[in-house]
């Protein structure tokens, strides 16, 4: 995996930010694309986006490890004042705790009390574009089934080294 190269986001994309409630994501889960709700996305550095997520464990949460560890792209729309902005970004990390989740976590909590994050995902944007409308975005519940371990999830084209 290369490594990236941090830029600032553009004025366009940092006007939008944060985003609550609204957002929309796309990633590569285990039969294709998966588009799903975001509690919220928001940026700490001025550089990469911050994605929430309430639950880990789902599909959501699935895909976008698939996009960490296999340098997948992850999709997003943002809703602009006339039209969406879709951004192309890379996975970047993940934080389950330390201070970029805090801050992601009490922005969430001073805007509802009840709210709540299970984790957040760190975004390296890597393109933008003006979009009309995002894809419809499906339900994500808690998954049943056992954890698999990473290997498992490696997309079919990737051959074995």
């Amino acid at each position: 995996m290369e490594l990236p190269i941090f830029t600032p986001l553009s004025s366009e994309t940092a006007a939008l930010l944060p985003v609550w409630d609204n957002a929309v994501a796309q990633a590569q889960d285990l039969e294709g694309s998966l588009s799903f709700s975001c509690p919220v996305v928001a940026s700490q550095n001025g550089a990469t986006l911050l994605l929430g997520l309430a639950q880990e464990r789902t599909a959501a949460g699935r895909a976008l490890v698939r996009a960490l560890w296999f340098d997948q792209p992850v999709t997003l729309w943002l809703p602009g004042k006339t039209d969406w902005l879709q951004l192309t970004a890379r996975a970047w990390k993940c934080h389950i705790t330390g201070p970029v989740f805090r801050e992601l976590l009490e922005q969430a909590r001073r805007r509802d009390p009840a709210a709540d994050l299970a984790v957040v995902w760190e975004l390296l944007p890597t393109a933008q574009s003006s979009s009309s409308q995002p894809p419809q975005p499906v339900d994500c519940p808690l998954l049943r089934e056992a954890e698999i371990h990473l290997e498992l999830l490696r997309p079919a084209e990737v051959d074995e080294q």
